[in-house]
């Protein structure tokens, strides 16, 4: 058995697709194929046995010729849940795989080379799991996970409600490798119809495709005020964002007064993705955009909080929220940064809309709607 026959494969198709209007985004056309015919493509020949994880009808993926699993946590509980999924269908249908590899049908356009990657990472890294990253994002749905873990994920999943991915695997030694993405970012995801448009004309000339990012380097200033509770020893809130500012990691101390001190974070950036364009596009249509700062409180040097989100999305900041972990708040962007986010946003236009069909409205008399044979005329 090689190397890559010990490691299951897993194709992630469980999302709602609510972004892309409904319906089962891992069937939609990209080019002449359905996406997950494109993932099955790239997928199959760097794994041993593969299993789809899809919460929909089972029937619609039996084309495909592969097992089809429904996540065995329900709610739609997220990635985990289908890793969770993947861990289990291998310990019970092919105990001699070691390692599962996962895989996301949204996105069509990943490495060919990333289970042999990811392996290698673990290995040489003595890792418990390896993720990919690219553009200096990293992209935890492609994956290389120890089936032995499946039982300490299930507890994390049921008795600590755990579904964030990022937070389970900070328990454990994880291998980050990482992709070139020039102008076409190989872990580039669907998740809106202008998503689609733009993937579908990388496919048709990947050397006309439009940066995919852009990134400014920046620094924080954060005021911390003495808490006003003995549960809370201190409050921490973003206040001003300084570009140019000295690329120093961590916090240095500007000035401090009676009960508020202020902190400049810097080594920081303002990164833009064109997956986020829509979102981009929703911030600069309020008149008053905004910067979403996220501080993970304690995670930082002596105690002071870690900047773990710089964004202008505010989709990105909502999941975030979601993981109750983070405090996220919000400040107003600068000039200068509004400028250059607008440009960004000019140089990918969305997609023309659709264009839809006339209607014809019939005159049932005429076009001899309700009548009975031999009727017309009468």
């Amino acid at each position: 058995m090689t190397q890559s026959e010990q490691v299951a494969g897993l194709i992630l198709a469980g999302g709602l697709s609510r972004r892309m209007g409904g319906g089962d985004k891992a069937l939609m056309s990209l080019g002449g194929q359905s996406m997950i015919e494109r993932v099955i493509e790239r997928a199959r020949p760097q794994v041993g046995p593969l299993l789809v994880n899809a919460n929909g009808d089972p029937a619609e993926y039996a084309r495909f010729g592969l097992p089809v699993e429904a996540d065995s946590v329900p709610g739609h509980a997220g990635p985990l849940a289908g890793i969770l999924t993947g861990m289990d269908w291998v310990r019970r249908e092919h105990p001699e795989c070691r390692w599962l590899a996962s895989f996301a049908t949204d996105t069509p356009l990943f490495p060919t080379d990333l289970v042999a990657r990811l392996l290698a990472a673990v290995t040489e890294q003595g890792a418990d799991i390896a993720c990919a990253t690219s553009l200096g994002r990293a992209h935890p749905v492609f994956a290389l996970w120890p089936v032995r873990l499946a039982e300490e994920l299930r507890r994390a999943m049921l008795d600590e409600d755990m579904r964030k991915i990022d937070a389970w695997t900070a328990r454990y030694k994880v291998a980050q490798v990482d992709w070139a993405g020039d102008r076409v970012d190989p872990f580039y995801n669907a998740n809106t119809p202008e998503d689609l448009a733009y993937l579908e004309a990388v496919l048709a000339a990947p050397e006309a495709a439009a940066p995919l990012h852009d990134r400014v380097a920046l620094g924080l200033i954060v005021q911390r005020r003495d808490g006003v509770t003995k549960w809370q020893e201190d409050v921490w809130r973003p206040v001003e964002v300084v570009l140019n500012a000295p690329a120093i990691p961590g916090a240095t101390l500007l000035r401090r007064s009676e009960g508020c001190d202020y902190y400049l974070f810097g080594g920081l950036g303002l990164e833009l993705h064109r997956s986020d364009l829509a979102s981009y596009r929703y911030n600069l249509a309020s008149g008053q955009p905004r910067l979403w700062i996220g501080l993970r409180p304690g995670a930082g040097e002596g105690g002071k909080p870690a900047v773990v989100l710089v964004s202008a999305a505010p989709d990105e900041a909502q999941a975030f929220l979601d993981s109750g972990e983070d405090v996220v708040e919000t400040i107003a962007m600068p000039a200068d940064l509004r400028a250059w986010v607008e440009s960004f946003v000019l140089r990918h236009p969305p997609p023309p809309p659709m264009r839809k069909r006339k209607r014809v409205n019939y005159d049932p008399d005429k076009a001899g709607f309700g009548r009975g044979a031999g009727e017309e005329g009468r």
